[in-house]
């Protein structure tokens, strides 16, 4: 399975806080057990979930080979798998490309409103003081921007923004 992880800046991985593990861009590793949160290789379907983990302000990402993945689902997209490949080495921009793509490959473009008021619309916007709104069900707004909104207000529906610290 295709995803996204993020590490630090040394590209390492360490959710516990105690025990760092340190990744090679193409390499392989395998774990005896995948179970989220716990064991295994954790990365996330949606390239934009890894901004949950890992802060773009001083992070990296890369895109990932998952496998031997377990059936156990989070909040979000985040997965686990006994095996993984560390794949190209994709970095912000990678991520926000590939989280538009992500968005858009989940769009029903036949069954969706212009105005993103379908149900599984999408709306993406990276400029500054930018909006994107969404109504429908199971629909995604996400903003980049400084100074954006994102609303999507339909059951089960997304909304993502950028923390403006600055």
């Amino acid at each position: 399975m295709k995803a996204y992880k993020g590490f630090d800046k040394n590209l390492r991985c360490d959710p516990t806080g105690k025990n760092p593990f340190q990744y090679e861009i193409g390499k392989n590793y395998e774990e005896p057990e995948a179970d989220l949160c716990n064991l295994g290789f954790h990365a996330c379907e949606n390239p934009l979930d890894v901004f949950s983990y890992y802060s773009p302000s001083d992070s990296r990402y890369c895109e990932v080979e998952l496998d031997e993945v377990s059936n156990k689902k989070d909040n979000d997209s985040k997965v686990c798998g006994k095996k993984i490949k560390i794949g190209a080495e994709i970095g912000l921009k990678g991520i926000i490309e590939a989280g538009v793509k992500f968005i858009f490959d989940k769009v029903d473009w036949k069954n969706s409103a212009a105005t993103n008021t379908g149900d599984q619309s999408a709306a993406t916007n990276t400029g500054d003081q930018s909006a994107a709104t969404n109504t429908g069900y199971q629909s995604a707004a996400v903003v980049l921007g400084k100074e954006s909104i994102a609303i999507a207000t339909g059951y089960e529906s997304k909304a993502k923004g950028k923390k403006d610290v600055g």
